[in-house]
C-alpha cells in the first residue's frame, strides 16, 4: 500500500467553543486572568485629529512572559521594521505587569488610554460596559510565534467604522508609510489579521495548553504528548476516548486521567507530560479522541486520530544505538551544566545529530579559518540542515557572550557566506541565561540559545518533538 499513514485531524477550531470562557462576561474572568498571567502588552495605533489623540486600535495581549521579554520583543521589532512615529500618526508599544490590568480596564471604562505622556480617546461607545462584554473565540490574532501554538479568546469593544475606513477618511495612506497595504500594519506591527473589523479594543486571552503529539505505537497502544502551563495543572484532567467508525458511532472505551499522577518535566513554567494508553482493542477505522479539561476553564484543547492503516511509529535505529552509549546519558549534563568547553561542544553536536541536522565538532586544533596565515574566523561546530538548506556556524561558551564574541561569530558566518556564496547563520550556544545579550545579538543577525533555550530543547527531545526542536534552533 502506497500511503500507509495515520489520518490525524485537530479539531480545536470547532470544539473549543465548549470552553467555559466562551460567553463568560469579562468581569467574571478577571480572577482567572489575575492568577494565570504574568504581564500584558499593549499595541496602540493612534491618530491626531483636531488637537486630540484618537485611539483607533489597541491590541492587549495577556501573557505568561515577563515585562522584560515583552520590552525586548518590541525593541527588536522596531529595530527590524522601524517605528511608526509621524507627527499625526503613531503606533506605540507598552508592557505592564498583570497587577495593573484592573487599572487598564478602569482607564478603558473612562473612555481613554494613557500611552506614555499622551492620553488618547477611545472612540468606542461601549467603554462603560467593557467588563460586561462576553468573551468569545477569536480568529483575528495573527498566529505566529507564541500566538500560533495556543488557542485564544478575546473580549472586544466595537465602533461604528472599521479602522481602515477611518485611516483613509482622516488622510492616512499606506504609500505614505512605505507599505503595500494597511494589512501590513495589522500583521507586522499590531499582530492581528487585518483592520477590516470595526473593533476599537482587542483583549486577547491565550489558553496555555496544547497536545503536541498523538501517535499510534502499535498493537492497541497510543502515546499522547501534552504541554501546559503549570498553573493549569492542578485542576486539569485528560480524557482518552475510543469511538467506532463513522460519524454517528458509539463510544467504545473512555478513561479519565488525573494529570498530576504522571511524571512531569518542568521547563520555563511549562509542564510536559506523556500519557501511554492501551485500549482493549482498536479497529482500523476507529476514532481516538484526547481532550484536556480544566475545572475552571472547561475544555482547553483536544486532538483526534483515525487509523486507516495501522502504521506504528518506527524507532530511529541511529537514536536507539546512541541511547546505549554513555554520551546519551551525559548529553543533558553537558548542555545544562558543562564542566568544560568541550562538554558543551560535544553535547550540542550530539543533540543536532539526533534531530537530523548534520554537524561537525571541530575541536581546538581545527576550529580556525586561516587564509595566507591570517585568521579569518573560527567556530566550534559547523552544521547543515538539509530540509531548510541552512548552514550554521556555531560558537559555544559557558559564560555570557560579550560583544566581541558576537562580532567574531558574525564575521565568521559572513566570511563563509562570501567564500561559498551560501547564506550561513551565526549561532551562539551558552550554558547560562543571557536575555539582554539576545537582543544585542539579534541586531547583528546572530542567534543566541541560552540556558533556558537548552532546557526547553532537552524537554522537547524527551518528548520526541524533533520538528519543534529544529524550528527553535533554525528560527530566523
Amino acid at each position: 500500500m502506497a500511503n500507509q499513514q495515520s489520518r490525524i485531524c485537530t479539531r480545536i477550531g470547532r470544539d473549543l467553543t465548549l470552553s467555559k470562557l466562551d460567553g463568560m462576561p469579562l468581569k467574571d474572568a478577571m480572577p482567572i486572568i489575575n492568577d494565570l498571567y504574568e504581564s500584558f502588552g499593549l499595541k496602540s495605533m493612534i491618530l491626531l485629529k483636531d488637537d486630540e489623540w484618537i485611539n483607533l486600535v489597541t491590541v492587549i495581549n495577556l501573557t505568561r512572559r515577563t515585562i522584560e521579554d515583552l520590552i525586548n520583543e518590541y525593541r527588536l521589532l522596531e529595530d527590524r521594521i522601524g517605528k511608526i512615529d509621524e507627527d499625526n500618526f503613531k503606533i506605540e508599544f507598552q508592557a505592564r505587569p498583570i497587577s495593573k490590568i484592573n487599572d487598564l480596564i478602569r482607564e478603558i471604562q473612562e473612555g481613554h488610554l494613557k500611552i506614555g505622556e499622551l492620553t488618547t480617546k477611545i472612540i468606542s461607545h461601549e467603554t462603560k460596559t467593557f467588563t460586561d462584554r462576553q468573551i468569545g473565540r477569536s480568529s483575528l490574532i495573527f498566529r505566529v510565534g507564541e500566538y500560533a501554538e495556543y488557542e485564544h479568546y478575546a473580549a472586544t469593544l466595537r465602533m461604528n467604522d472599521a479602522p481602515v475606513t477611518l485611516l483613509r477618511t482622516l488622510g492616512i495612506s499606506d504609500t505614505m508609510l512605505g507599505i503595500k497595504s494597511f494589512q501590513d500594519i495589522a500583521i507586522s506591527w499590531l499582530g492581528i489579521q487585518n483592520l477590516e473589523a470595526p473593533i476599537n479594543v482587542h483583549l486577547f486571552i491565550p489558553l496555555y495548553a496544547t497536545l503536541t503529539g498523538l501517535q499510534y505505537q502499535g498493537g492497541y497502544e497510543i502515546k499522547v504528548n501534552l504541554k501546559m502551563h503549570e498553573k493549569l495543572l492542578d485542576r486539569s484532567k485528560a480524557w482518552v476516548i475510543r469511538k467506532g467508525p463513522y460519524a454517528q458511532a458509539r463510544i467504545i472505551e473512555r478513561k479519565l486521567y488525573d494529570l498530576n499522577s504522571f511524571e512531569k518535566t518542568i521547563q520555563n513554567g511549562f509542564i510536559f507530560i506523556t500519557i501511554n494508553h492501551n485500549f482493549s482493542g482498536l479497529g482500523s477505522e476507529d476514532e481516538i479522541l484526547v481532550s484536556v479539561v480544566n475545572e475552571d476553564l472547561g475544555l482547553l484543547t483536544e486532538k483526534s486520530m483515525i487509523k486507516t492503516f495501522f502504521d506504528p511509529k518506527i524507532s530511529n535505529p541511529f537514536s536507539k544505538m546512541f541511547s546505549l552509549f554513555d554520551a546519551r546519558k551525559k548529553m543533558e549534563a553537558h548542555l545544562l551544566n558543562p564542566k568544560s568547553d568541550e562538554d558543551l561542544d560535544s553535547g550540542f553536536s550530539w543533540l543536532l545529530e539526533m534531530i537530523d541536522i548534520r554537524s561537525l565538532r571541530l575541536a581546538k586544533k581545527g576550529e580556525n579559518i586561516s587564509e595566507d596565515k591570517v585568521q579569518k574566523g573560527s567556530a566550534d561546530i559547523i552544521a547543515y540542515d538539509s530540509n531548510s538548506k541552512m548552514l550554521l556556524a556555531i560558537d559555544c561558551t559557558r559564560g555570557v557572550p560579550k560583544g566581541d564574541k558576537i562580532d567574531r561569530i558574525k564575521n565568521t558566518a559572513e566570511y563563509i557566506s562570501r567564500k561559498t556564496r551560501i547564506t550561513v547563520k551565526a549561532v551562539i550556544i551558552t550554558s547560562v541565561n543571557a536575555p539582554t545579550q539576545k537582543g544585542i545579538a539579534e541586531k547583528n543577525n546572530v542567534r543566541i540559545l541560552d540556558l533556558t533555550d537548552l532546557d526547553e530543547l532537552i524537554c522537547l527531545f524527551k518528548q520526541d518533538l524533533k520538528n519543534n526542536m529544529r524550528a527553535k534552533i533554525l528560527k530566523n
